[in-house]
């Protein structure tokens, strides 16, 4: 069905949520690439009312997912298999089933490449305008929409925060004059655009914007895809400095430049020498300057030093004018190995209490400034991946959350972002530069003792290995205790050192789906990566085959040959009923008076193999005290049957 079927209420069929919608075709033409909440517009090529459509895509930024070459682009057309739903008054699809298809993505088949884009909606401001109530804006949402009209900036989100998203602002016409109202357009400069757009000034003239045409709980609002969507007065804006490589730093405007603004050096200064770089490469995006600039450096930097690069006098394309204020953006220099980043600050060590946490975060759980690192995806699930480094080694692993692009296990990759603790465990977030350098093979997993793993203590002198040692690192611990289980396919369960006296266990996490079950008091290897959840410390194997029992062990452990049912003492006031189970099985056991009455369920469920026990006190079904004398106990399992006789007293 197209697009219109579901956006169109008159229109026949026309689905509502949370109904499933396949085969939803058109041209992408922009993308939402906020973590967590990525997602991209499609609208059918010949445009008009009701054309468009908002396609949630969650945690994954599917605009450069390696699975299609290039990943998704504007100008591709896609068919996408999902459903309906509506988040804030906007129409979306989300939910995406596979079911039957091989493509690479889950749920969104690209059909062709650089399809022309449809027209956009030259609309005026009674149509386009934010209110909720605006009967003339739902026809257009999802759609491209441009206001062609001279606008004045009414209001920005960097004097109000009031508008609630930041880089946004609100725009009257230039013949509205005060104190009157009057009817405003909302330009949301955050949502789409990558970098986010610098709003321009109160009393800033725009000659005219262009977007896509979204919904919040505010209203409507037109969504700006990058700076050559708007076009006003302003000077390019400097949003993001950051190393890509020990001799290249990455400097990203918030508008399109000038070849030769954009190439010339001199508009470019390093703190660390006072100079500028020794070349300035302006990026192209067909064979046309964008609003990214590459810097060859030479600073006589060690990696992960303070750098800061200061930017004058770059020309915005489309309206030819230049910075005349200095901008300066600080990161990190040249790639910073992954055991510097989570090296634990001396000052935090000697603070009191003891933190061991990374120099690069910043107090409060507030990301650090730029910094980028490399390393070999080793795991991934949901929004989390971890990377760590080729060769391995302890402090040399970290999870990314939200990356801005999906990392494939086995391929290592250059990744600038931001350090920060959450809850004590150190991620990057915030990536802004991922750059896949291929197949590299996964690290060694460390062995290690489960003693050594779970301990969470703060090692202020850095004498001895803890967990913290091994965050985010591959580790191996050997023939682990199982001693309690989540009872069903593929849960999490506890590990303990083989010596059952010793009360150290960590948690093997199931956050990654996985079908297999362990038999408590059995013997495990798991393998998996180091993950601080809160202050517990867990292993994610990354797989079924990450698990594997010692057989030997596990015979050796004395878990009883048969099954066995015993009732005692006898007689009793409080009778225990214990029974021993060569493996997991599924028991009942029931108590019954002389006639044959029940008077209780003591069990009924799975049970682990070894001895296990239930109490009786001696109630009824009513919840009272039973007489005292002779009672039965029969146990079932299978379609075996066991009974037991004793005296109860009173």
């Amino acid at each position: 069905i197209k697009v219109r079927f579901i956006q169109d209420p008159t229109s026949v069929p026309f689905p509502v949520a949370p109904d499933t919608v396949w085969g939803i075709g058109g041209i992408i033409t922009g993308f939402d690439t906020f973590p967590t909440g990525f997602g991209f517009y499609i609208q059918n090529s010949q445009g008009g009312p009701y054309s468009g459509v908002d396609v949630f895509t969650g945690g994954t930024n599917y605009q450069p997912l390696p699975a299609y070459p290039g990943g998704l682009q504007r100008g591709d057309s896609v068919m996408v298999y999902g459903r309906m739903d509506e988040f804030g008054g906007l129409t979306e699809l989300r939910g995406f089933n596979t079911s039957g298809f091989n493509d690479p993505l889950p749920g969104v088949r690209r059909i062709s490449q650089g399809n022309t884009l449809p027209k956009f909606k030259i609309g005026t401001m009674a149509e386009l305008q934010e209110l909720p109530t605006n009967l003339s804006a739902e026809q257009w949402e999802g759609t491209l929409v441009r206001e062609r009209t001279r606008l004045r900036v009414a209001r920005t989100s960097l004097q109000n925060s009031g508008l609630g998203t930041f880089s946004s602002f609100l725009a009257v016409l230039t013949t509205c004059t005060g104190p009157g109202a009057c009817d405003s357009l909302f330009i949301d400069g955050s949502t789409l655009a990558n970098p986010a757009l610098t709003p321009p000034p109160v009393g800033a003239i725009v000659d005219s914007v262009q977007g896509i045409y979204g919904q919040a709980n505010r209203g409507y609002r037109i969504q700006i895809r990058d700076g050559a969507d708007i076009f006003d007065s302003q000077p390019p804006g400097l949003t993001d400095a950051f190393s890509i490589s020990s001799d290249s730093v990455r400097c990203v405007f918030d508008r399109n430049l000038t070849q030769a603004s954009a190439s010339n050096r001199t508009n470019y200064s390093l703190f660390s020498t006072f100079a500028p770089p020794d070349a300035a490469v302006p990026q192209l995006t067909n064979n046309v300057p964008n609003n990214i600039v590459h810097l060859k450096v030479t600073n006589g930097l060690a990696p992960c030093d303070s750098e800061n690069i200061t930017v004058n006098g770059v020309v915005n394309a489309q309206n030819n004018q230049a910075m005349t204020i200095p901008a300066t953006r600080g990161f990190r220099n040249g790639i910073c190995p992954l055991a510097s980043i989570q090296a634990p600050d001396p000052a935090a060590l000697a603070a009191s209490p003891c933190d061991d946490r990374s120099r690069y975060a910043y107090p409060g759980g507030t990301p650090g400034t730029r910094i980028t690192t490399q390393g070999v995806c080793t795991l991934s699930y949901g929004s989390n991946y971890w990377i760590e480094t080729a060769a391995g080694g302890t402090r040399s692993g970290i999870v990314l959350f939200a990356p801005s692009t999906a990392l494939i296990v086995g391929r290592q990759y250059v990744i600038a972002g931001a350090e920060q603790e959450f809850f004590n465990e150190g991620e990057l977030v915030g990536t802004v530069y991922i750059k896949d350098q291929g197949a590299v093979a996964v690290p060694t997993p460390i062995t290690q003792t489960i003693a050594v793993l779970r301990d969470t203590t703060c090692d202020a002198s850095q004498a001895y290995l803890n967990g913290e040692d091994y965050e985010g690192v591959l580790v191996k611990t050997i023939d682990g205790r199982c001693t309690s289980t989540g009872g069903t396919p593929g849960q999490g369960f506890f590990l303990a050192d083989k010596n059952p006296a010793n009360p150290d266990t960590i948690y093997v996490d199931n956050n990654v789906v996985r079908t297999f079950t362990p038999q408590k008091y059995h013997y495990y290897t798991v393998t998996g990566v180091m993950d601080l959840s809160f202050g517990t410390w867990h292993l994610q194997p990354r797989n079924n085959a990450d698990i594997v029992e010692n057989v030997a062990l596990s015979a050796d452990e004395g878990l009883p040959a048969s099954i066995s049912f015993a009732v005692g003492p006898n007689p009793s006031h409080k009778p225990r009923v214990t029974f021993a189970l060569p493996q997991r099985q599924r028991v009942r056991i029931a108590v019954y008076d002389l006639a044959g009455r029940r008077q209780a369920v003591l069990a009924d469920g799975e049970y682990p193999a070894g001895t296990n026990h239930v109490d009786w006190g001696g109630t009824g079904p009513d919840g009272v005290a039973v007489k005292a004398g002779m009672y039965f106990y029969r146990m079932t399992i299978g379609d075996k049957t066991f009974n037991r006789q004793a005296v109860l007293l009173n």
